[in-house]
């Protein structure tokens, strides 16, 4: 496979769906805080902070550093299985998804924003169905062939490039 360069058009597009799930995610759990539970203030404040570290790992890749990359690459892996059980239901997503599964029934839908479904317990769910977000896994597998273009050294640079810096 031939490698990209961070600032290849999708890699971009990445960024920039990332960076919009990302602020539709913590406005959603900025209104849920306003609920008199203090459980529900305290799980809208966790995925406010999910929210932030994938708008924040957005922004890092987008301005072409290696933990930017890492960290992006490890949240989107987060956001592929999609797992619904009667306890256990489980779905995240920041920006677009196109979730397949298969169970009790199969299927697949599309979405397009910020969700985070856990639930652990008796949720009150029907069925049993697993799958992928496909849109998160093929970001992931795009991810994997990013190259990033190596930092200048300014500590040890020669008079000559430090003039040409200057200009």
């Amino acid at each position: 496979m031939s490698v990209i360069p961070v600032t290849h058009r999708f890699v971009r597009a990445l960024c920039i769906g990332l960076g919009l799930g990302a602020i539709v995610g913590i406005v959603v759990c900025l209104m849920l805080a306003a609920q008199p539970s203090i459980l529900v203030r305290l799980l809208a404040a966790m995925a406010a902070i999910l929210y932030a570290g994938i708008g924040l790992a957005a922004y890092g890749l987008w301005r072409g550093h290696r933990l930017g990359l890492h960290w992006t690459r490890l949240l989107l892996l987060v956001q592929v299985p999609v797992i619904q059980t009667p306890l256990l239901v489980y779905n995240l997503f920041a920006g677009a998804a196109l979730n397949v599964y298969v169970g009790t029934t199969i299927g697949a839908y599309a979405n397009v924003g910020a969700s985070f479904n856990w639930f652990l317990g008796g949720a009150g769910r029907s069925g049993i169905g697993i799958g992928v977000n496909l849109v998160a896994l093929a970001a992931f597998v795009m991810l994997g062939r990013v190259r990033l273009e190596p930092k200048r050294n300014r500590v040890f640079a020669t008079p000559l490039e430090v003039l040409a810096a200057q200009d």
